[in-house]
């Protein structure tokens, strides 16, 4: 199957479809966050754990010439992310190639939803971290979240994050990506869409019917609702700056945690 074909599934962003370009910017937020954070840092050996398409660890690579890049997955990247001069490596989260205290900056955006358990990946995280590293981890905010994709096995509060988060780390402090202006009216927009659509099932049967056939569906919905809200034509009026990172608050889209003091295993 050639890259154009890839059919969306919602498990990943559809980075390359314009109906998806507000979505991508909200993820790209995270990663211009990470950036400058490494800029600032100095960092100079950077690990995503949970890379995607590679559309994000490209931006990064493009914008950090002089850093040592590495990117982790259980799938290839797409063309864009090849390109890159990030290293792509496909590997189980949960067992990865690197001896610990590596990395002196670390990010997993998105990932840690998809997970029934997350203890092992965040204890692989933090082992690879050196002691002065910085780990920043996204997560959809359970607060401000329509709650229906198949494949966050579960959602986080801010507060259970960093409850989540505290036995690997030293400190974590609760930033979000927020949303302003016509992004905001997006995922409101977005969100009272899919309320109006799921009330036809006011007792959740279509969580109980087989899972790829949940999947297919949540497919076709997320297409349907960003046709409906005109994604595609509401772009131009949404810019990054339309997704500033700033305290976590119950309206935060995604939940955005700063970690330090990475508690390596004994």
């Amino acid at each position: 199957m050639s890259e154009s074909d890839l059919t969306f599934t919602g498990e990943r962003l559809h980075a390359e479809d314009a109906l998806f370009g507000i979505d991508l910017l909200r993820h790209r937020a995270a990663y211009q966050e990470a950036i400058r954070r490494v800029q600032a840092y100095g960092a100079q050996w950077i690990l995503e754990l949970g890379s995607g398409t590679g559309y994000g660890m490209a931006e990064m690579a493009e914008a950090l010439p002089n850093a040592n890049l590495v990117a982790v997955d259980r799938v290839a990247p797409l063309a864009a992310g090849r390109a890159s001069v990030a290293t792509f490596l496909r590997a189980d989260l949960r067992s990865l190639p690197f001896e610990a205290k590596v990395f002196d900056f670390a990010i997993s955006f998105q990932v840690i939803e998809h997970l029934k358990d997350p203890k092992p990946y965040l204890a692989a995280l933090a082992d690879r971290a050196a002691a002065h590293a910085e780990v920043l981890i996204s997560t959809p905010n359970a607060d401000f979240s329509d709650g229906e994709n198949p494949f966050h096995i579960h959602e986080y509060t801010s507060e259970e994050l960093r409850e989540t988060l505290l036995p690997f780390f030293e400190e974590v402090e609760m930033l979000g990506v927020s949303a302003t202006g016509e992004a905001l009216k997006y995922h409101e927009d977005r969100l009272a869409r899919i309320r109006r659509i799921v009330r036809i099932d006011p007792l959740g049967l279509r969580r109980r019917l087989p899972t790829a056939l949940v999947e297919f569906l949540f497919a076709r919905l997320a297409l349907i609702v960003r046709r409906g809200v005109g994604a595609a034509e509401s772009l131009p009026r949404i810019a990054l700056e339309n997704f500033p990172i700033e305290k976590a608050h119950v309206r935060s889209l995604d939940l955005f945690a700063v970690c330090r003091g990475p508690k390596h295993k004994r």
